[in-house]
């Protein structure tokens, strides 16, 4: 196999580069990690260069905030997910899994109102003097929570299907002619990739959990249950996986 070029992998990377700059879910993805990325170097750098962790704490917080905004576009995909269906992922033969992805639409059309509520506080109080900002958030990382039980339970369904559906691939292999099987080695293809990005999302939703159930806390701003390492240490992990996961789906 002939190896690719410097001029190839410059136009691979573009390609890739563009489908990513297109869309808002990478876009917030992206943003996401340098924020968690900026809070762990003003940590470690905390007390020793006071300048540098005093600015990143600073970029740390205005990311925050900056991805508030671009989560306001999301609560009309929360209703096409309700309406169409679409958030189980496909079709599949196990009910449940069109079932859970009906409740994370829901939670997440309930969850976006509270915490676009919270953001308004937080950023114009003098308009909106009587709503509890910290509160309305608790409650919309309640709705999250939700969200993502559903989602790690849905993705352990698709799992035991799609494992399943390898099996029988499997054993249908040992009887097909050439043609067929190049074609069965493709579905295998499809179908091993699939079990991987589901085991990448329940690892996401494995390290987003308890940073979730603190934030769902009504006193989360003022005495958390987890200490802010913990809290961001775990919401940094999960944006590395959520990066990776990222990066195979557009590469596949």
């Amino acid at each position: 196999m002939q190896k690719a070029t410097t001029s190839e992998k410059m136009d691979e990377f573009l390609t890739l580069y563009c489908k990513w700059a297109s869309s808002s879910i990478y876009t917030e993805r992206g943003i996401k990690l340098l924020q968690w990325s900026a809070w762990l170097v003003s940590r470690m750098t905390k007390g020793k260069y006071e300048n540098i962790s005093s600015s990143l704490r600073k970029l740390y917080t205005d990311l925050s905030m900056m991805r508030y905004v671009l989560r306001l576009y999301g609560f009309p995909t929360a209703i096409e997910g309700i309406r169409s269906g679409s958030w189980a992922g496909g079709s599949w033969e196990d009910e449940r899994i069109q079932k859970l992805g009906k409740i994370m639409a829901w939670s997440m059309a309930v969850y976006y109102p509270f915490e676009h509520l919270a953001w308004a506080k937080w950023t114009m109080p003098k308009l909106m003097p009587k709503l509890d900002a910290n509160r309305l958030s608790a409650w919309s990382c309640r709705c999250w929570c939700v969200y993502i039980f559903a989602e790690l339970l849905s993705s352990c369904f698709k799992i035991k299907e799609l494992e399943k559906k390898l099996n029988i691939l499997q054993e249908e292999s040992s009887v097909q002619n050439n043609k067929m099987l190049t074609k069965s080695l493709d579905e295998r293809s499809v179908i091993i990739h699939s079990i991987y990005m589901n085991k990448l999302q329940i690892l996401r939703d494995i390290f987003f959990a308890a940073p979730c159930i603190n934030w769902s806390m009504n006193q989360w701003a003022t005495n958390p249950w987890l200490s802010e390492a913990w809290c961001n240490g775990l919401s940094f992990a999960e944006a590395v996986v959520c990066i990776h996961q990222s990066l195979c789906g557009l590469r596949f």
